[in-house]
């Protein structure tokens, strides 16, 4: 799924894996979709091929980052996504801290203000928040919450009043089915 800048231009992919109709509900199945677009995408296809030379966002589960499965992967081509709703603890800050030490980017998906995601601000580059589901106010919350060096981006663009909204509301980035139709 293509994510945009404010002026409308592709900067990055994010690589997606979906065996059916529906999306990984477990921790379980979202580490195999993790896996999944790693084995089946990037290293059967290779990065470059899947995303004409620009950065890929890729789903990493808890035991990807600890595992150190991210040194797979060229730093400078890909941005680490946290997956919302994992467990945050001294090992996955460590572990964070050290990517981001060794040149990786990090973001964090579908974040939510006073959620245990919280402490792995300071080693993100971007911010994922759910515009569809996220109240004006609770982005206003994030925006003062988030370093002035960290990019926001707002996911599930659904249509041009939200995506004029929160282009309106300081984000950086975009994505969703809007940039599709």
């Amino acid at each position: 799924q293509p994510i945009f800048d404010r002026a409308g231009r592709v900067v990055a992919y994010e690589l997606l894996y979906r065996s059916g109709a529906e999306i990984a509900a477990t921790a379980e199945e979202r580490d195999l979709a993790a896996a999944r677009v790693l084995s089946d995408a990037v290293l059967a296809v290779g990065l470059e091929t899947l995303t004409n030379g620009r950065r890929a966002f890729m789903n990493m589960s808890r035991g990807h980052l600890l595992g150190n499965v991210a040194s797979l992967l060229p730093a400078k081509a890909v941005v680490l996504e946290v997956i919302a709703g994992t467990d945050v603890d001294a090992d996955l800050i460590a572990a964070c801290k050290g990517l981001r030490a060794r040149g990786y980017s990090l973001a964090l998906e579908d974040f939510v203000p006073d959620s245990p995601a919280s402490a792995l601000l300071p080693y993100a580059n971007f911010v994922k928040v759910d515009a569809l589901s996220t109240s004006t106010a609770t982005c206003q919350a994030i925006r003062r919450l988030v370093p002035n060096s960290t990019s926001l981006v707002a996911t599930n663009v659904e249509s041009a009043e939200l995506y004029d909204e929160v282009r309106g509301g300081g984000y950086h980035l975009f994505q969703g089915f809007f940039f599709c139709k």
